[in-house]
């Protein structure tokens, strides 16, 4: 897969983005508010020293998702000499292995063994601006300090990790919703689809929630998302993301209670994404967000028809096809590239 997308993304010096989800062996229960936290910490100095950016993210029960934005490497390491590398180490001073790799630079350089020094720079350099370097070293310092913490040993991981290349273009268009836009408030609103919360702003380990509380990240991964200027303020994009992660953006206020209070709600129950589902109409945006649609997390990319069609046409051993439009949902111009399952939108959970 990693293969298949380098040669469809060429030599073109950019970013890209994808939607990244990797689920705990047997999809057990294990994290739970410490294990949460203690994911979060590791990404943050992860997402610090490998130069990505995290757009978007939710840490659920017994899985994660991410939104990352990847820099085109060679362009973001230009003007970077040996020195810059072995100091980019510093950002992890406070894991135990890489103390040890600062503390063997001054002996090397006092035993005049520069070549060794070149060899470490060259090790760093590899993990920068990477995806599966990143993941890679997020997953293995997690499992490491979950095991110990909880005497285990053995693979914490159910596999490797599933990556969706989504067009880096934030906002709205005539067509509809940008796939990064899409996908955003698919990860916001994991936690309420899951039933855990009715507002994604009271799960406090996904970006909308810290968004709200406050972090300069969150509010400004929302912002790349949206397509929001760069001087638009949070009140506005944080109004503009709310409206649409709740559908249908007002409030809607129902009927007068048994009680006398009036009754109001936000987008949809899951007994009417259910109804529609039944009766074989078409899902709405803010109903497809409340879903675990496939087409977010398995295959190869998502967009719009200009972009996936400048990727080609995505087959590897019987892989991909032309790009397709979504069924079943009105997603406005968003089309599909590669799909291991047919069917795309599953039943609500």
């Amino acid at each position: 897969m990693r293969r298949l997308r380098s040669s469809l993304l060429g030599d073109s010096p950019k970013a890209n983005c994808y939607h990244v989800v990797s689920r705990v062996v047997n999809r057990e229960l294990v994290f739970g508010d410490a294990e949460k936290e203690r994911f979060l910490k590791i990404l943050r100095k992860q997402l610090e020293f490998s130069g990505l950016e995290c757009l978007s993210w939710c840490v659920m029960g017994n899985h994660f998702h991410l939104l990352l934005r990847v820099p085109d490497k060679e362009t973001a390491l230009e003007g970077w000499t040996e020195e810059d590398f072995i100091a980019r180490l510093s950002v992890l001073s406070e894991e135990k292995y890489t103390c040890q790799l600062l503390g063997n630079v001054k002996m090397w350089r006092g035993n005049s063994c520069e070549h060794l020094v070149t060899e470490l720079a060259g090790r760093v350099r590899n993990r920068l601006f990477d995806l599966s370097s990143f993941m890679k070293e997020v997953k293995q310092k997690f499992s490491a300090w979950f095991n110990l913490t909880h005497g285990r040993t053995g693979t914490l991981w159910e596999d490797r990790f599933r990556s969706v290349l989504i067009e880096g273009t934030g906002g709205c268009s005539a067509d509809g919703l940008s796939g990064l836009l899409a996908v955003a408030a698919y990860i916001d609103l994991n936690p309420v689809r899951a039933g855990i919360v009715d507002d994604p702003k009271n799960y406090r380990w996904g970006s909308y929630a810290a968004a709200v509380a406050g972090d300069k990240a969150a509010r400004s991964g929302i912002g790349v998302c949206f397509g929001a200027a760069k001087k638009a303020t949070w009140r506005s994009v944080g109004a503009g993301y709310r409206k649409l992660l709740f559908g249908a953006g007002a409030e809607e206020v129902g009927e007068i209670g048994p009680d006398g209070k009036t009754r109001s709600r936000r987008g949809f129950t899951r007994k009417e994404i259910e109804a529609v589902w039944e009766a074989g109409g078409k899902l709405t945006l803010a109903q497809v967000l409340r879903c675990r649609v496939t087409y977010f997390t398995e295959g190869i990319a998502l967009g719009g028809r200009g972009f996936l069609s400048s990727l080609g046409d995505g087959t590897e051993e019987g892989r991909g096809g032309a790009a397709k439009s979504i069924g079943g949902a009105d997603l406005g111009g968003l089309m599909f590239l590669g799909l291991r399952k047919d069917n795309a939108i599953q039943a609500p959970v």
